[in-house]
């Protein structure tokens, strides 16, 4: 069966064959026997012929044995090429081409043509040709005998076998041509309707309003349709063959091609959004959808790509959402955007919960006599006033802030992230409030109007979150409850909700107002406080710094230095310290006595990238020798930020500077770093120093950081020295220790600590 299967075109024509094989056999078969019975009724009787009609049925019935078995083409070989042989055979012994047995060779060709095709039929009569040749040349010579017609029933036998193979192959091919023929008028039939219905799809997709676009698997268009022309302002020809990335889709991201890529790999449908460009350089907002084209089998030959212009939609959304959320005359964000602003930050803030999260303020402003303004002007007026008073505010909003107008000619402002503790964020907020409240006091000048407009605001203020559960509707009546005691106040006021905080926060922000008048106005003094040896020997002394206040007096630095660390002052206030110190350096009677001068740096003035380069530049300026200088840091700072810390300290140690670790013992206290440090001196806190004689636990501590010093060279300044006591214990354990504290001065002006400058020792 496995053999016969590729020589005919179907399950049917399989059939065919088989029947004809099966008819053939049997035809043969019993012709070939009955013949040779009715051989044996000849005189004289003749065995060659008797048995060689045997043999052909014999090969009949073999035939039918091997079809039984389902061995068709085994049968069908024995059947055309086995009987051919025999017949071959009667043929030479029964006269050859004179005899009667010549009919059965085109009838075997004809049959060998229906059931083994048609290279076994070419052979067949190739054969039958060379076997006629055969016979003509031997019927010359006379070497085949005489034809023998003696017996007629034998005869008859012979012709109705014939006649019956050839009648059944003949009604047995005509059925499988008649079925072929029905086969084909049902294909016919089949393709024209489906020819039909792909007719009718190519007229759906060529007149569909969205564009489609084939390509095959490299990504190259071999079909647009006219939407997509139409559309994208091609021709047809420009596209065709061209890569799908360069006209149609040219406006899509790398991640999103990227994933577009992925997607059609696993054989999936993908969807999206895209910008596209038409061939003028327009752009065109479309969904897309692309999916694999599969064939019968599975297998992806191509890629269609389904486009819908969304532009107009998309359009409509984003004006949909304008209106929503912006305000129509100032285009400024209205109060649905407040609102969402505030959610975010409070959503925000309690995903941080388990850490101190940022502070934010909500700052309301309402102009004050606008209703006045817009009564008089007219209300055309008040809106270009309001305009330009929008204008005005976003020239100074923050980044990431937000300003909305809420109504009338009523404004909110949304600073972020203005400190983690309450009382820096309420000053910033305050400090920022005055901006607004300054910069709205400058004239507006509007078209149309001839004067200039100038209107102040009263504001409120309010810090958010305050709570996990403070909400943005909270916060607005906070804020609104502060504008109203703004105006109540007289107007041109900024007021925080939070009474004490708000008093707090403003007290301090005056403090940081006046300090950087301060700072520029000569209101600074240089305060110094002596260090001396274990002789009582002056060796040089800490510079410290008060302010002359022009109201309080004289204020310590407690008073104004944690202020000027929260913000931006303390840099300039270094620096003006730095600069009265190498001044100082640079005096005559310093140089002679080699006196030292500490100067303690901040975080902020330390970590400028320009410090170094700016103290170098005042070293010599100032004439002052740097290994007079010690520039003292705490080990917070060293630690924020390590290798930026020890580079800065390479470079003043190049520069003759000598670095001191102050306050040691308090905060981290790592060998690990301590050997990296390029430092010269460490400074014990006066913490410990105060009851190392009286308490076991700081004596220990005391003693181990003089160890730690001696084991790495380092000088040691003990700070807060103030009793007998306290000198002894600490010369005792550290004879070459340096004492600074009450007992050997305490800190004086300048010019008082030079005009006791003397040779002697001091106590």
């Amino acid at each position: 069966m496995h053999a016969v299967a590729h020589l005919l075109p179907s399950d049917q024509d399989d059939a065919t064959r088989q029947q004809l094989v099966r008819a053939g056999a049997w035809v043969v078969a019993v012709t070939g026997t009955l013949i040779a019975a009715l051989l044996l009724l000849d005189t004289p009787l003749s065995w060659t012929h008797v048995l060689l009609n045997l043999g052909a049925g014999a090969m009949g019935a073999l035939s039918v044995a091997l079809g039984r078995m389902g061995r068709w083409h085994q049968a069908a070989l024995v059947l055309v090429w086995g009987v051919w042989g025999v017949v071959a055979l009667v043929a030479a012994s029964n006269g050859g081409l004179r005899g009667p047995n010549l009919l059965n060779f085109p009838v075997l060709i004809v049959f060998a043509g229906w059931v083994l095709g048609a290279r076994a039929t070419l052979w067949l009569t190739g054969c039958t040709g060379v076997l006629m040749l055969f016979f003509l040349w031997a019927d010359l010579r006379g070497m085949l005998p005489d034809a023998r017609y003696g017996n007629r029933m034998a005869y008859l036998a012979y012709l109705t076998g014939i006649l019956s193979v050839t009648a059944a192959a003949t009604l047995l091919s005509r059925r499988s041509y008649l079925r072929r023929v029905q086969e084909a008028q049902h294909t016919a039939s089949s393709l024209a309707a489906s020819e039909a219905e792909l007719r009718k799809l190519l007229r759906a997709v060529e007149q569909s309003p969205e564009s489609i676009v084939i390509t095959d698997l490299s990504g190259r268009i071999e079909y647009v349709n006219a939407a997509f022309l139409a559309r994208m302002g091609y021709a047809r020809d420009e596209v065709l063959g061209q890569p799908s990335a360069r006209v149609s889709s040219n406006g899509m991201a790398p991640a999103q091609r990227l994933g577009l890529r992925d997607t059609l790999a696993r054989g999936e449908n993908w969807g999206g959004e895209q910008v596209n460009r038409r061939k003028d350089g327009a752009e065109v907002i479309e969904a897309v959808v692309v999916a694999p084209i599969r064939q019968s089998d599975g297998h992806i030959t191509h890629y269609v790509e389904l486009k819908q212009d969304i532009t107009e939609r998309k359009r409509a959304a984003d004006e949909i959402h304008r209106l929503s959320h912006f305000d129509g005359l100032t285009s400024l964000p209205n109060r649905t955007m407040l609102m969402d602003r505030l959610s975010a930050l409070q959503w925000r803030s309690g995903r941080a919960s388990n850490a101190p999260g940022a502070l934010h303020a909500l700052v309301l402003l309402d102009l004050d006599r606008f209703t006045t303004f817009n009564d008089a002007r007219g209300s055309e007026m008040g809106d270009r006033l309001l305009c330009a008073v929008a204008l005005r505010l976003s020239e100074l909003l923050p980044d990431q802030g937000l300003l909305v107008r809420v109504a009338g000619d009523e404004f909110a402002i949304v600073l972020h992230d203005l400190a983690n503790q309450p009382p820096q964020a309420s000053r910033r907020a305050l400090a920022f409030a005055e901006q607004v409240q300054a910069l709205l006091l400058q004239p507006l000048r509007l078209e149309g109007y001839a004067d200039e407009a100038q209107l102040g605001a009263s504001i409120g203020i309010t810090l958010y979150p305050q709570s996990p559960a403070d909400s943005p509707q909270e916060a607005l009546r906070r804020a609104g409850t502060a504008l109203h005691r703004a105006k109540q106040a007289g107007g041109g006021r900024s007021a925080f909700f939070e009474q004490g905080m708000g008093e707090a926060a403003e007290q301090r922000f005056q403090v940081e107002r006046t300090l950087r008048h301060a700072i520029a106005g000569d209101e600074l003094r240089l305060f110094l406080q002596s260090q001396v040896d274990a002789q009582g020997q002056l060796t040089g002394a800490e510079v410290l710094v008060r302010w002359q206040h022009p109201r309080d007096g004289l204020l310590a630095p407690g008073a104004f230095i944690p202020i000027a660390e929260e913000s931006d002052l303390i840099v300039g206030l270094g620096n003006w310290v730095l600069a009265q110190s190498c001044a100082l350096l640079a005096l005559p009677v310093m140089r002679e006595q080699r006196l030292r001068l500490s100067v303690n740096l901040s975080a902020r003035q330390f970590r400028q990238a320009h410090f170094v380069p700016q103290l170098r530049a005042l070293l010599e300026s100032t004439r002052a020798d740097p290994r007079l200088l010690t520039l003292e840091v705490t080990e917070g700072l060293v630690i924020d930020d390590f290798d930026d810390a020890v580079g800065k300290m390479r470079e003043l140690a190049a520069l003759g500077v000598e670095m001191s670790l102050d306050d040691f013992g308090t905060g981290y206290s790592s060998l690990a770093y301590l050997k990296r440090l390029p430092i010269h001196e460490i400074k014990i806190d006066r913490s410990f120093v105060h009851d190392a004689p009286t308490s076991a636990d700081d004596g220990v501590l005391v003693q181990a950081i003089l160890s730690v010093a001696s084991h790495f060279g380092l000088r040691v300044v003990a700070e807060g020295v103030e009793t007998r006591a306290q000198a002894d214990f600490l010369r005792q354990r550290a004879p070459d220790i340096l004492y600074q504290g009450y007992l050997y001065g305490r800190p004086e002006p300048q010019e008082d600590w030079l005009a006791r400058l003397s040779p002697g020792p001091l106590v």
